[in-house]
């Protein structure tokens, strides 16, 4: 496969992945109302 050809996954700071996780963990949302609040992809918010 050509790596110009490649989806490359956009980089996510720390800040932003603690919040993520927050809305989770704190606030109850489910993985999937966390990943839509933030305009992600659900396995995006996996990783």
């Amino acid at each position: 496969m050509n790596n110009q050809n490649k989806h490359k996954r956009p980089k996510y700071n720390l800040e932003f992945k603690q919040d993520a996780a927050k809305l989770v963990l704190e606030k109850g949302y489910t993985h999937r109302q966390a990943a839509d609040n933030l305009g992600i992809s659900l396995s995006a918010l996996g990783r």
